[in-house]
This record gives structure tokens, C-alpha cells and sequence, in this order.
């Protein structure tokens, strides 16, 4: 089960605020075919939610939990609760008709809740399906979309959840599909793979690559010589950029001040923080505030 108390920053609230849509209730669905290129900014998010989008149009290229994703017409994405996602190329002509609903709107079905279909897509979360399953996906969102914004209808919301529970069936399908098992979605867990699931939990609280070197029961130096073979950067680098990435995200969407930033990141002191912040980005936190006004 998923824990939403820690991160609290691309909700369904903030959502609906910075692209002005409506919500439902811990639902929210895009009305118009730029809503989310719009409103998609080259800034680390954590997602706080379920995301069950597909392109319609146009290309961009995104990184997903330290994982850079590509989006083509007939890709579909999903993202799961506690995910971190940046923007970092988009088309101007992208469309993605996008479902985002909260964690609480299913957390009482068994499917929600079902580890080995997370697992795969965290792996995978963008994949281009058969074009069946993707006419399927479409007439989801578009019968979801009709409903969401049809008025005078008592029942509305009732109705929402069992199609958003469909869709996500619907989704189950595909990724224990056949094609989800063919070699072209097989990859064994390499080192930078168990890296990453590492600093992805850990980075929070723990900065040196002695800590992740240790988890994989390697020297330090090995360790790090690995993962510069297989990343192109050593594990100092991926450390600091999330770690960078994550205070991004916060300094973004949340009202904190840089002290409260600082301790939920496990620096000693806010001016520790300040100086690792500006050795990365070049700003200050108030600084980076300032530019994202």
C-alpha cells in the first residue's frame, strides 16, 4: 500500500490550480487537447496520484523516476503515486489526453494493491501497445471525459469510479499481456538499476555513495566505477542531482521555508543546504523561487 503523507506536491489540488480544470473529487481529466502541454513546466514534480495518459499527437520526452521516457503518438504513459517526473522536451503540438486520479478514490480495491503489476510499471512506464488496446484506451478517456463534464447527474461520481476501475483492468491487460513479456520489455535488474531503486527510497535521508555502496556489498570505489560504466556519471553525480531535483520539486510546490527544506532532506543546517543548492544550480533557493514565479 501506498504511503501519500510523506510528498505532497503534484496533487489533484495543485493540479487543478495551476491548469485551471475542474476536479471531481480526487479525479481530474483534461477538457482540451493542449491543456497539459500548456502547463508542463522543465521542473521535477512528485506525483501524488495515479497519471493515465496517452499522446495523440506531437512528441516529448520526459524523465521518470531518474529515467529518461520518450512520448510518440500511441504511447501510453502511467505514472504511479510517489513517482517523480520532469518535463524535459516538448513538442509544440503535443497532445496527451490525461486521467489523474488520487490514491484514496481506489485504495479499497485489491487491484490497487497489486505489487508485481507496480513493479512492471515502474519499469516500464511508457509503452506503445497494440493498436487495439490503444483504440480501447482512447474510448475510455473519451467516455470518462463525456461523463466528467456532463451536468445534472446525481450519480456522476459513482459512475467515474467504476470506469476508472475498468480503465485500470484494462491497463492490468496490457502489462501482463504477452507483448509486455516479450524480450523487448525484458531486462534483467542490472547494478545501476538496484542504484537507482535505492536512491529513489533512500536520497532523503542519505547523500554519500558509501551508504548505497554498502546496500549492493561493494567498496565504495568499485561501486562507483560501475555505475559511471553503465550511466555515463559516477554515483556521487546521480546522488546530487536527485537530491538537487527533490529540493526543485519542494522549493516549487510547497509553502515551506528553506530551514523546513533543508531538515526534510536531512541537511544539517539550512546554509549547508544553501551552498549545496547554489554549487548546483547556480541560485539560491529563494533565488530559484523567484525564477518560477
Amino acid at each position: 500500500m501506498y504511503d501519500n503523507t510523506q510528498i505532497d506536491n503534484y496533487n489533484i489540488p495543485f493540479v487543478a490550480s495551476e491548469f485551471g480544470i475542474k476536479t471531481i473529487t480526487g479525479i481530474a481529466i483534461n477538457k482540451s487537447p493542449d491543456d497539459v502541454r500548456k502547463h508542463l513546466t522543465k521542473h521535477p514534480h512528485f506525483v501524488d496520484g495515479f497519471i493515465c495518459a496517452i499522446c495523440i499527437q506531437g512528441e516529448a520526452r520526459l524523465r521518470i523516476n531518474f529515467q529518461e521516457q520518450e512520448l510518440k503518438p500511441g504511447t501510453i504513459m502511467i505514472i504511479l503515486p510517489d513517482t517523480m517526473l520532469e518535463p524535459l522536451d516538448i513538442s509544440d503540438d503535443l497532445h496527451i489526453d490525461t486521467l489523474f486520479f488520487s490514491y484514496e478514490l481506489m485504495s479499497d480495491e485489491p487491484l490497487i494493491n497489486e505489487f508485481d503489476i507496480f513493479q512492471k510499471i515502474r519499469s516500464f512506464p511508457c509503452i506503445k501497445p497494440k493498436e487495439a488496446d490503444i483504440e480501447i484506451f482512447k474510448d475510455y478517456h473519451s467516455f470518462i471525459s463525456k461523463l466528467f463534464f456532463r451536468d445534472n447527474d446525481p450519480d456522476k461520481y459513482k459512475k467515474l469510479r467504476h470506469l476508472i476501475l475498468a480503465l485500470v483492468n484494462e491497463i492490468k491487460s496490457v502489462y501482463t499481456s504477452d507483448q509486455l513479456s516479450s524480450k523487448a520489455y525484458q531486462k534483467s535488474e542490472s547494478l545501476a538499476d538496484r542504484f537507482l531503486k535505492l536512491l529513489f527510497i533512500h536520497h532523503k535521508q542519505e547523500h554519500s555513495v558509501n551508504f548505497y555502496a554498502d546496500k549492493v556489498c561493494l567498496t565504495p570505489r568499485y561501486f562507483t566505477t560501475e555505475i559511471r560504466k553503465s550511466t555515463g556519471k559516477p554515483a556521487l553525480t546521480w546522488i546530487n542531482e536527485v537530491v538537487t531535483a527533490h529540493a526543485k520539486s519542494l522549493l516549487i510546490t510547497q509553502k515551506r521555508t528553506v530551514t523546513e527544506i533543508a531538515e526534510e532532506l536531512n541537511f544539517t543546517d539550512a546554509s549547508l543546504f544553501c551552498r549545496f543548492f547554489k554549487r548546483h544550480t547556480g541560485l539560491t533557493p529563494s533565488e530559484y523561487r523567484q525564477t518560477i514565479r
